[in-house]
């Protein structure tokens, strides 16, 4: 798909063939048929126009509750941020007098950002601006987009605030170097530097020796996983570290850092209590533990892992998952058979954390002989392999749900 056929897909004939499309699709005609009709009714490019659109917008949906009326192709589908994400950073440039996006894609943040002031789009490829122009119509947001390279790009007097995506794949996959990004991380950080407030988007492994000295590193998770980091800077810094927590429906949960040192070593270390927690990635990534271990009234079970355990049935917290543990003891398969068989356990699930043991195949082979017992009824538990004092253990508990 380029620009010329997003144009066209924009248009009334464009419109008719997606719909047109869209309904020979549902009704459970293959999509090579599909294909085949359209290019005898609007040509060969437009049919694969049509189609790839399609694509983009069920690749879109999990990420945007409008996907069925934005334009995005696959990869910039996959490419573009969840939309409550991009709303949980946009709302940092609440107040600002136009927002410039610097490396827009196809504009998931642009869209975001939009809601809170008019955003000046900047992008190389465009097909992507394209794609930024008709979401931006679909959203009625005030989003101009413009065709240059964000290091040559010269921002326009009147941009106060800066969001910064650097593209951080090539053809070989993922680029790890920050200064191998487009653009590097330190033309990143000059350009964040120029503005009154700024955000720039970075992996979320990014080595924490790479932020720039006074930024903020807030590390964010949506649904359980971590899928973005993002270095702030200028009047967008509020704390040192942070650690988000976002589910469907409700707005980001924060636990911050205000020192610059997160982590001390300040929860005490204790061995299994009543309760295990698993917490979330964004906490261990933002080594911010410590913060989190007293809103659960809890200890460490080691000074190197991320488990919490303790005594209380703490109230249900997006920092964790809650398990009750049923027993714990030194791993061994054999002995963790004979106790998830005296628990009466017909089905497991292994996690782990500072274990180098294959939880796949380990479940595996648990369940298999677990399986083999015909037991009547359910009763799944979960291992959890990692270190008490140093000490290789699996604890075995039940999620608390």
């Amino acid at each position: 798909m380029d620009a010329n056929e997003v144009d066209w897909l924009r248009g009334e004939q464009g419109a008719l063939a997606l719909a047109h499309a869209d309904a020979l699709l549902a009704s459970g005609v293959r999509e090579l048929a599909v294909l085949s009709r359209l290019r005898r009714e609007v040509g060969p490019e437009q049919a694969r126009a049509v189609l790839a659109l399609l694509e983009g917008r069920r690749s879109a949906a999990a990420k945007f509750s409008d996907a069925a009326r934005l334009y995005f192709d696959r990869e910039s589908a996959e490419q573009a941020t969840a939309e409550a994400v991009a709303r949980h950073t946009a709302a940092r440039f609440a107040g600002t007098r136009r927002i410039a996006d610097l490396g827009c894609g196809a504009g998931g943040d642009a869209l975001a950002l939009a809601e809170h002031a008019p955003v000046l789009a900047v992008d190389r490829d465009p097909t992507r601006l394209a794609l930024v122009a008709a979401n931006a119509a679909a959203r009625a947001l005030p989003i101009e987009g413009v065709e240059a390279s964000v290091e040559a790009f010269t921002l326009p007097d009147d941009i106060d605030a800066a969001w910064l995506d650097p593209a951080r794949r090539d053809d070989g996959g993922r680029v790890h170097d920050p200064e191998q990004w487009s653009p590097p991380l330190s033309t990143a950080v000059r350009i964040a530097s120029s503005v009154a407030r700024a955000g720039i988007k970075v992996a979320p492994g990014i080595d924490l020796a790479a932020v720039p000295e006074g930024a903020e590193v807030e590390f964010i998770s949506h649904e359980g996983t971590l899928v973005e980091a993002v270095l702030w800077l200028g009047a967008a810094v509020t704390a040192a570290r942070r650690a988000t927590v976002i589910t469907s429906g409700t707005a980001g949960v924060t636990v911050t850092s205000i020192a610059g040192a997160p982590d001390t070593g300040a929860t005490p270390i204790g061995v299994p209590g009543r309760m295990l927690y698993d917490l979330d990635p964004s906490v261990g990534r933002a080594s911010l533990v410590d913060a989190v271990a007293p809103l659960l009234h809890a200890w460490r079970l080691d000074e190197h892992t991320a488990y919490l355990s303790g005594d209380e049935d703490a109230p249900d917290s997006p920092f964790a998952r809650r398990f009750r543990i049923d027993a714990w003891l030194p791993f061994a398969e054999r002995r963790l058979r004979e106790t998830l068989d005296a628990l009466g356990a017909t089905r497991v699930e292994v996690m782990r954390r500072a274990s180098p043991v294959d939880t796949n195949a380990l479940e595996t082979r648990l369940n298999r002989t677990l399986a083999s017992r015909g037991a009547p009824e359910q009763r799944v538990r979960t291992v959890a392999l990692t270190r008490v004092r140093g000490e290789h253990v699996a604890i075995v508990c039940e999620r608390v749900r």
